[in-house]
């Protein structure tokens, strides 16, 4: 009986000195960007300059990494990239170059960096963080000859221009106590505005950029059974567009007729960027 109660004694105090693991203080998160997206948005009126309202430029894809450090803000970072939704990895990287072979023909795309080390965090558990905004954008001057032997388009060789400028996104991000989804990951979102005065050529190339529309969650499903109505996968999703713009008034007698132009006006003085972050455990950082 003394050997076993000794035996529970050192058993208790081996548990005692032990030490369990702790959850990290800082993680490194990945942005899911098949679940993740970024809004952008530019003032301007409609009814011919009597109203004004914030038009939807377009939706964008993100990917990039997030660290969050619970006790020390200030060892935090933000880096992420916002591209057209086209593709489900930026068709270029930061300094232009082309990372897809079948891009090389494309006349125009563009690439919206940032980066930033350190945050603050308010009161209300919202982070702030100035970093690094950078514009990347490639143009081609586009040869169109028509003629018997005309095959297409002939792309010139690229003209890369890469602008930064500082700006802050302030990000709402949820309290550790708040439970995540299965995988482990959350959501967080944030926004930033920039003026055409502080910096022209990021209004100047998210206005000229198509943005295609983004289709976020896509899940598709193969039919059980193959038959004649065979029509392909069956794939469902959450579609981001663009709204339409408020159509003009036009005559009763000519509904296939526009309007009158001048009816929307995209004015562009301010260009605010909105993204919702899907973060993924990517493990402990050890910086």
């Amino acid at each position: 009986m003394t050997k076993f109660v000794t035996l529970l004694s050192a058993v208790a105090l081996l548990v005692l000195v032990t030490p369990t693991k702790p959850v990290p203080p800082v993680s490194v998160w990945h942005v899911d960007s098949r679940h993740s997206d970024a809004r952008i948005s530019a003032d301007g009126s409609t009814d011919f300059g009597k109203t004004k309202m914030n038009y939807t430029i377009g939706f964008t894809r993100i990917n990039g990494t997030v660290k969050l450090d619970t006790t020390d803000s200030a060892n935090s970072a933000f880096d992420f990239r916002m591209y057209p939704g086209g593709t489900m990895a930026p068709p270029i990287d930061e300094e232009g170059k082309t990372k897809n072979e079948w891009l090389a023909n494309h006349a125009n795309t563009t690439l919206i960096c940032f980066h930033s080390k350190g945050a603050e965090r308010s009161s209300d558990g919202r982070w702030k963080t100035t970093g690094t905004l950078i514009v990347t954008r490639v143009d081609r001057n586009v040869e169109l000859n028509p003629n018997e032997g005309y095959s297409g388009p002939v792309y010139g060789p690229p003209m890369i221009h890469r602008i930064p400028h500082e700006a802050t996104f302030v990000f709402d991000v949820p309290p550790s106590t708040t439970s995540h989804d299965r995988d482990g990951g959350f959501m967080v979102s944030g926004r930033t505005g920039v003026t055409r005065e502080d910096f022209p050529q990021l209004v100047k190339a998210v206005i000229a950029t198509y943005w295609p529309p983004v289709v976020k969650d896509k899940n598709c499903d193969m039919p059980v059974g193959v038959g004649e109505g065979y029509s392909g996968a069956v794939c469902t999703g959450t579609f981001l567009e663009a709204p339409p713009l408020p159509e003009a008034p036009h005559a009763a007698n000519a509904e296939d007729l526009p309007g009158p132009p001048g009816f929307n006006s995209l004015t562009g003085e301010r260009v605010d960027i909105f993204v919702r972050l899907r973060l993924t455990p990517g493990g402990p950082s050890g910086d």
